[in-house]
């Protein structure tokens, strides 16, 4: 089999030759960028081009050379700039970062993104490894009409302006993968809505609106709703056209419960993601990946009855998130993207020999009839070293034949 008909082998819930692999094919599953530079010294490839394509979390664009190494069966078609500038990672490694990325540094050692009120948008502490959102442009509004004051950042959530290539150049590149290479391609899109309404809102503000505010709850995910099915359909026409999933996000979950009650979900939120995976299954003929991280097990049949197939990642230490209790209730309807080792504990803090017995552990349970991807469960961070991130791969190629 080639890469492509071994994951489309794995979305229809049949096993393939092997489980397939994804290191970089989201931006979910990628790799911190002076791990990264780590990981290339140790495998002795040299420094090849290190480019930040997901600058707030400091994420690369993983290279055609890693990606044969591991066996990795899927490339990603993702939000990028136009222009690319020079510059220097925390440890003074050299990359490329978007040219509209551009961290002022402060006193206090920390960088800060302005956006165009010169309000801090961004901020990486001193001693962070990426960027934390800093200001709600709603924080302060009191009536649904202030929404509509605010319309621009509610339609441009997704897009920063710093990924300002259009879709029509994007889908270039996809129809160039698409036609000349057997990757399967995932498309980022996002698609947010209750995250975004709390990036817009503020986190606590609009946990507490869902329930004091109601109507103002709605009204800000009716406009987001409204802004991602016309992005929506522009992606589809374009991007949608050559690639084989769509990624969407929208984090539902803790380490330890759901970061609202299941029943207020099903109640203000889910009405809305159902409305866009609804128009996004009527507008593109592939599979939809809705990432969400933590414990989330008591939204997957809402995620299943929405039109979901594939499921990002499985947060193996989250309450809940037992891999095996997932596969046997919900592994017939739904796919696991993610989940191949814990990503809190041992893959940083164990060693390579831990990483292999917790892949074979995570392998038997998820890998039986398809319907699994084999990725670490986040994006790979900076505290991993890198014979860990070998030991990941090689464990899975090791114990990932049917």
């Amino acid at each position: 089999m080639n890469h492509r008909e071994r994951i489309l082998t794995t979305l229809r819930h049949q096993e393939p030759d092997r489980v397939p692999i994804d290191f970089g094919g989201t931006r979910v599953s990628s790799i911190m960028a002076v791990t990264y530079a780590k990981l290339r010294e140790y495998l002795g490839m040299g420094p090849g081009r290190i480019r930040v394509d997901g600058p707030a979390q400091i994420v690369i664009e993983v290279e055609e050379d890693i990606r044969k190494i591991f066996g990795v069966d899927v490339a990603f078609v993702a939000h990028e700039p136009l222009q690319w500038r020079q510059d220097t990672l925390v440890d003074g490694t050299p990359a490329e970062f978007p040219a509209r990325f551009l961290p002022q540094p402060q006193e206090d050692g920390s960088e800060v993104i302005l956006d165009s009120d010169g309000n801090i948008s961004l901020k990486r502490p001193a001693d962070g490894h990426w960027f934390d959102t800093v200001y709600p442009p709603l924080g302060t509004a009191t009536s649904i009409k202030e929404i509509e004051e605010h319309i621009e950042a509610i339609e441009n959530f997704d897009t920063p302006v710093y990924h300002d290539m259009p879709y029509e150049e994007l889908a270039k590149k996809a129809k160039d993968s698409y036609e000349n290479t057997d990757y399967l391609l995932v498309g980022q899109f996002a698609g947010r809505m209750f995250q975004a309404a709390q990036f817009l809102r503020g986190w606590d503000l609009f946990l507490m609106d869902l329930v004091a505010e109601p109507k103002f709850a709605q009204a800000l995910m009716d406009k987001l709703t409204e802004a991602n099915i016309k992005r929506f359909e522009h992606w589809a026409q374009t991007i949608g056209l050559y690639v084989q999933v769509v990624q969407f996000e929208d984090d539902l979950g803790m380490q330890d419960r759901p970061l609202l009650n299941p029943d207020l979900y099903r109640k203000l939120v889910k009405p809305y993601h159902e409305k866009l995976y609804n128009f996004a299954k009527s507008k593109f003929d592939g599979y939809l990946l809705l990432h969400t991280d933590g414990f989330v097990s008591p939204f997957i049949p809402d995620f299943i009855e929405m039109g979901i197939d594939i499921l990002n990642p499985i947060q193996i230490p989250a309450i809940g998130m037992d891999t095996k209790t997932l596969k046997q209730e919900y592994g017939q309807d739904i796919t696991f993207w993610g989940g191949g080792c814990d990503s809190q504990n041992i893959l940083p803090f164990g060693s390579p020999e831990d990483v292999k017995e917790e892949v074979k552990r995570r392998m038997e349970d998820l890998a039986p009839g398809g319907g699994f991807v084999f990725s670490s469960v986040h994006n790979i961070q900076t505290e991993v070293p890198p014979e860990n991130i070998v030991a990941l791969f090689e464990a899975a190629k090791e114990f990932g034949g049917y």
